[in-house]
């Protein structure tokens, strides 16, 4: 285990690759992104302390990534490809960590949007989906104002999601960035009461309905009117905003989603112990996430499952519990929601409080005497191809229209809504540009691919004790330390940025075969790289004699191209040589230590990556000269490799140097670079070679120290 992992500092020059092409599959974590993130991206950029530049890749598709980095229910993770190896990445953990670095930078980023079009849009609510229209006509220039009933912006993130699932400091940042663009927000502000509708569509050249679902669904059972008979949201909301509802000691929450967990723990931060959920489903069947319902149990929260609501009960005028019926089954043959029960069996569950959460419904009250129509249901009337309700020029977003999801579902809901608006306020086609291709996505890791792969064990985020948690509504996810955060971004297998082979350069010489630890190249009369194989080491692009391999985002050329700016001016009166320092990321220690003045720093993927060409060019650039550190055998990211790999385009060193791993091969590479450089006169000893393992700071200090006197003795 390594003693000090650390981000780079800003000496360091990264030849790491990040930018996945369009034309490529997805990687499934972004395929399974309803906004499609660049997860492997900025898990990349993070890997290497890249901080900021992982924060605009995340920004760039989510206004509330803050929100999202906290309550997200990262389907990103369920997808990840390390699910078959050993356990999922730890996506959202990560994004909350870059978060995290950037406040500063974040804040100074925030500017006015430049308003170039004249047309208004009103938007009604402030939920995620409501903000991210904002966010984008904002960017598109026009003229966005939202509407907010509530006194602060977020809809049911910030008066309904209890604050220790997410701060409301989080929040603001999020809505902060928005803001800043010269979006206006009038809060307190209840469109049917404090304004009409009618006015807005007078006033306004568009108008978005985004209002969500606002209020709690009821039952219909006797004793339901009892006042120790609350709904859910007025109870969240009651605790959102600072207040403590009166409960009874023995609280019953009906229903086993989400939102009945949040009641749920939300009671028992009001010092509730005696605390019970009722539902219809099985522990299999609930529809709350499996992590919620876990840490409910955690503390301390029973879970009656397959019983569902007959009567509210009482005894000398006050409430005595509820009467329920065993669930025959909740869904019928075609999967519809549809439960039956055992009539004959029946149960009672003590309570002197009860809260119903079983689901919610839009507030469309204020569409009275408006032209936007509603359907026998009483749910609002809207174009799925063009986001349109019955009245031109006004268009819904969010759950008023899709119904419960999640929060990152409503965030891509309105990145199409408001294309809808943007096009249909240009006078073009909606229908025709809101038909979105399924984008293709690497397939799952193939099994022979799979036993190769180093297990790495995810890094655990640690969480306040259950007592301590229970105590108040603080954040009880602590989040990643630095340490954890590299670790963890490190153990992602940058799936979809593997090897490309140019066509025209390939030879089908069968090289890339002979070297891949994980067997993908398939050679016919030319070489191809299936990107479900190929595991992005890079040990291919270096070794192929017709050069015929990049990586994606990452040319072969690349190094060299950009070492004169990474050198420098090479100052004739330096009193201790210039050198080039070449280190994989993947053991990178330097914990926040600058690297000496007289050293460059080049972070690649892995060392694997570089060329002899790389080597020499350090020389051609006037470096003094030059050394890599690549990690050790047993350390390697990539080093499960195959026996019988043992095939290298360059011939034997001197030295005799031999093997099959890949910290060999590069050995190898500098070995007779040592060579070439000899014969043009200059000193072998100039090129270094170290690995590192356990503790990669000692050994960057190490390689430094040793390469410097070697290199200054030899100029004497």
């Amino acid at each position: 285990m390594e003693t000090n992992i650390a981000a780079p500092n800003n000496t360091t020059y990264y030849a790491y690759g990040t930018d996945l092409k369009e034309e490529r599959p997805y990687p499934p974590c972004r395929a399974a992104c309803p906004v499609n993130t660049d997860v492997q991206g900025y898990v990349s950029l993070i890997a290497q302390g890249r901080y900021a530049e992982a924060f605009e890749v995340i920004h760039a598709v989510n206004p509330i990534a803050s929100v999202c980095s906290l309550i997200c229910h990262h389907p990103c993770e369920q997808e990840c490809r390390r699910n078959n190896v050993d356990e999922p990445l730890a996506i959202r953990h990560l994004k909350r960590f870059a978060l995290e670095q950037v406040t500063e930078y974040r804040r100074s980023k925030r500017k006015l949007a430049p308003q170039t079009r004249e047309k208004k849009i009103a938007i009604i609510g402030s939920g995620p989906s409501g903000l991210t229209v904002a966010n984008d006509l904002a960017d598109l220039g026009y003229q966005v104002t939202i509407f907010e009933r509530n006194k602060g912006l977020g809809g049911m993130l910030s008066s309904a999601v209890p604050t220790y699932r997410l701060p409301r400091e989080a929040l603001k940042e999020d809505i902060d960035d928005i803001l800043a663009k010269g979006v206006e927000a009038k809060t307190n502000c209840e469109i049917g009461k404090d304004l009409m509708l009618n006015d807005l569509i007078k006033e306004y050249n568009a108008v978005l309905i985004a209002v969500g679902l606002s209020q709690s669904r009821s039952l219909n059972i006797p004793g339901v009117d009892d006042p120790n008979v609350l709904l859910a949201l007025p109870f969240l909301n009651d605790v959102a905003y600072g207040g403590k509802p009166e409960l009874g000691n023995k609280v019953l929450i009906i229903g086993g989603g989400n939102v009945a967990i949040d009641v749920a723990r939300s009671a028992r931060r009001l010092g509730r112990e005696n605390i019970e959920m009722v539902c219809l489903e099985s522990a299999e069947e609930m529809p709350a996430w499996e992590w919620e319902i876990q840490e409910a149990l955690e503390e301390g929260i029973k879970i009656t499952n397959r019983w569902g609501p007959k009567a509210v009960l009482r005894s000398n005028g006050r409430l005595k519990g509820l009467e329920t019926v065993k669930v025959k089954a909740v869904f019928d043959e075609a999967g519809r929601f549809s439960p039956t029960f055992y009539d004959d069996q029946t149960s009672f569950i003590e309570a002197d409080t009860i809260i119903i959460t079983i689901g919610q419904m839009s507030n469309l009250s204020f569409l009275k005497n408006t032209p936007v129509a509603v359907d026998e249901r009483g749910r609002l009337i809207w174009d799925k191809n063009t986001f349109m309700t019955s009245a031109k020029g006004v268009f819904a977003s969010g759950e008023v229209i899709t119904a419960p999801g999640s929060t990152i579902n409503a965030v891509a809901n309105g990145h199409r809504a408001a294309k809808a608006i943007h096009l249909y306020l240009q006078g073009e086609d909606i229908r025709a540009a809101l038909i979105s291709e399924e984008k293709e996505k690497i397939a799952a890791l193939p099994e022979d691919v799979i036993e190769k792969i180093i297990k790495q064990s995810r890094e655990a985020i640690e969480l306040i004790p259950v007592e301590a948690r229970c105590a108040g509504f603080t954040q009880f996810e602590i989040g990643y330390d630095e340490y954890s955060a590299l670790r963890e971004a490190r153990r992602c297998r940058s799936c979809g940025a593997g090897a490309i082979v140019n066509e025209g350069k390939c030879v089908a010489c069968l090289t890339c075969l002979r070297i891949c630890p994980y067997d993908a190249p398939v050679v016919t009369n030319k070489a191809e790289m299936p990107p479900d194989k190929c595991q992005a080491c890079g040990l291919c692009a270096p070794e192929c004699p017709g050069r015929a391999i990049s990586m994606v985002g990452y040319d072969i050329n690349e190094l060299r191209d950009k070492m004169p700016d990474i050198i420098g001016a090479v100052d004739a009166t330096r009193g201790k040589p210039l050198l080039v320092a070449f280190q994989c990321n993947h053991h990178a220690g330097v914990n926040g230590t600058k690297p000496p003045e007289n050293i460059r720093q080049i972070r690649v993927h892995c060392t694997s990556r570089i060329d002899i060409l790389d080597l020499l060019k350090v020389f051609e650039c006037g470096a003094d000269g030059a050394y890599v550190i690549a990690c050790r055998e047993e350390d390697c990211k990539y080093e499960k490799t195959s026996p019988h790999k043992t095939k290298s385009m360059y011939p034997p060193s001197g030295g005799g140097v031999g093997g099959v791993s890949i910290a060999n091969r590069v050995k190898k590479r500098v070995e007779y670079t040592k060579q070439l450089i000899s014969e043009i006169g200059i000193e072998g000893e100039r090129l270094g070679y170290f690995e590192s393992g356990m503790h990669p700071e000692a050994v960057w200090r190490q390689a430094a120290e040793e390469m410097t006197e070697k290199v200054k003795v030899s100029q004497v």
